[in-house]
């Protein structure tokens, strides 16, 4: 007798729950996203042979996930303010030589992912993206990374795996994080 009322109750709760949750307004090509850019959340941009960094993704002020993996972008803009509340980034694949100190205007971002590119340096301003969890940095070309990166005390996992380090690189690497945070590292060599 109180199996249906209750199943019904139960049913109802999870519709509420269900819509309580908004999803993220997701597109693929830039030309729509242009169409209603206070709508785009998350903008995936891969594989479309991209040299640089499009002026035109400033317009998007509510940008959550923005996606430009596997294209061909050299450096990153000097001024990312305008993406305050970029959550994850993803740059895999590209052609950056460095993370310049724009990546410090980030506020927001959660996750950054910037493997397979050409990066030798890692700015200071790494320090200043508070809630990054999550960091992939495998097979670029850095031996070290700037002390500020001790100041995330969110981040939880760290991918360094292809970067070619000897044992005391790893080291000192290792001693810049707590003991909470996966390092996910390539066996080393021997090279300086």
């Amino acid at each position: 007798m109180f199996r249906l009322p209750i199943i019904f109750l139960l049913i109802f709760a999870c519709h509420i729950d269900l819509c309580a949750q908004e999803p993220q307004v997701k597109f693929d090509k830039l030309e729509e996203a242009l169409l209603s850019p206070d709508q785009v959340e998350v903008l995936i941009l891969k594989r479309e042979k991209l040299e640089e960094w499009p002026e035109v993704l400033n317009r998007f002020k509510n940008l959550k996930v923005l996606d430009l993996s596997n294209n061909r972008i050299k450096e990153i803009p000097k001024n990312l303010a305008a993406f305050s509340q970029l959550e994850e980034l993803d740059l895999t694949g590209n052609k950056l030589d460095s993370l310049q100190s724009s990546i410090g205007d980030l506020s927001s971002l959660k996750k950054l992912m910037v493997g397979n590119n050409e990066i030798y340096h890692v700015t200071e301003r790494i320090g200043d993206l508070k809630n990054l969890t999550y960091f992939e940095l495998w097979s670029n070309n850095i031996y070290y990374l700037p002390l500020s990166i001790s100041e995330l005390e969110r981040l939880e996992e760290i991918d360094l795996r292809g970067i070619q380090m000897n044992e005391e690189h790893q080291d000192a690497i290792k001693a810049l994080f707590g003991p909470s945070i996966n390092i996910r590292l390539s066996i080393s060599c021997n090279c300086d």
